[in-house]
């Protein structure tokens, strides 16, 4: 058996050649949470070795392999002491907040793989341990910090508010992110930055409500555009909701509008706002891109 190439998995050597190939992978685009694997990659190809991924067991690898485990499990390590919790991936489809006995909570939307059920109740479920059939999940559990004492006492409007909000952040968020246009993409940020500034505990009602505004602005402007319609540079909601009935988006919008219109002065308090304006501009500008997908817009539903 050929002897195993020696490579350094620690000390200056070592770290200089993790310096020198992270930079590498930032600079050819790499996302920090990307660079472990492509770290490893990079190592593999510069010493002409196999490079396991992470941390793994030598005894469980083939001979040739298991030599390089230690510098396998060094370069995982880089990272995870290098960058820390930038390293974890968010695999949520977006966020939208719920308001439960006069507490905002945050609500994410899973990243979707195969086929899911989605039921509400107070009961958690136990995690799935067989991969046959769909998935159960309770959108309850779903819930951002929520416990099983809390979720125990949610009373039947509460579950009924966390349905909704959860029904309409769902298609919002799959539309958004499936429809190809810049605008969307960048409403899919603008939402982000509401529940944010919702969620932050100083009071950041009104900086929430203009970002809830300008994902409005972005997705009526994308309407427009892919109706094959040009749209005025403004704020004016309505003024925006009155041109997409010219590319043949039917609906209703005032209402909608009406939630959410601001003016830019409200993120310096110039305009008053409370945190229960916020918020339901926030509902209002998700209703908004499922009322444009249902009204003929050309967005992407993203969802079967």
């Amino acid at each position: 058996m050929t002897a195993a190439k020696i490579v350094p998995h620690e000390g200056p050597a070592f770290e200089a050649m993790m310096q020198e190939i992270d930079a590498r992978l930032g600079r050819d685009g790499y996302g920090i949470e990307d660079r472990p694997l492509h770290a490893g990659r990079e190592v593999s190809l510069l010493h002409g070795v196999p490079i396991p991924i992470g941390d793994q067991d030598p005894s469980r690898l083939p001979p040739e392999i298991a030599a390089y485990a230690p510098l396998g499990a060094a370069i995982s390590r880089w990272y995870q002491e290098t960058y820390g919790d930038r390293l974890k991936v968010d695999m949520k489809a977006g966020r939208t907040v719920v308001r439960l006995d006069g507490d905002l909570y945050a609500l994410g939307i899973p990243r979707i793989f195969g086929s899911i059920q989605f039921v509400i109740t107070r009961d958690f479920l136990p995690e799935r341990v067989s991969l046959q059939g769909p998935g159960l999940c309770n959108i309850v559990q779903l819930i951002e910090h929520m416990t099983p004492r809390k979720a125990a006492r949610l009373t039947d409007a509460d579950l009924k508010a966390v349905e909704k909000a959860f029904g309409a952040a769902l298609y919002a968020s799959y539309t958004l992110e499936a429809t190809a246009h810049d605008l969307l993409s960048s409403a899919r940020s603008d939402v982000a930055t509401a529940v944010t500034a919702l969620m932050d505990r100083h009071d950041r009602a009104g900086e929430s409500k203009w970002a809830s505004l300008q994902a409005a602005e972005k997705t009526l402007k994308a309407a427009i555009a892919l109706g094959g319609g040009s749209f005025p540079f403004t704020h004016d909601l309505s003024r925006l909701a009155d041109k997409v009935a010219g590319v043949g988006v039917t609906g209703d919008f005032s209402a909608l509008v009406a939630a959410i219109q601001c003016t830019p002065g409200i993120r310096y308090g110039e305009e008053p706002c409370t945190p229960a304006e916020a918020l339901a501009a926030h509902h209002a500008s998700l209703e908004l891109v499922n009322a444009l997908r249902e009204g003929r817009a050309a967005f992407q539903a993203g969802l079967g």
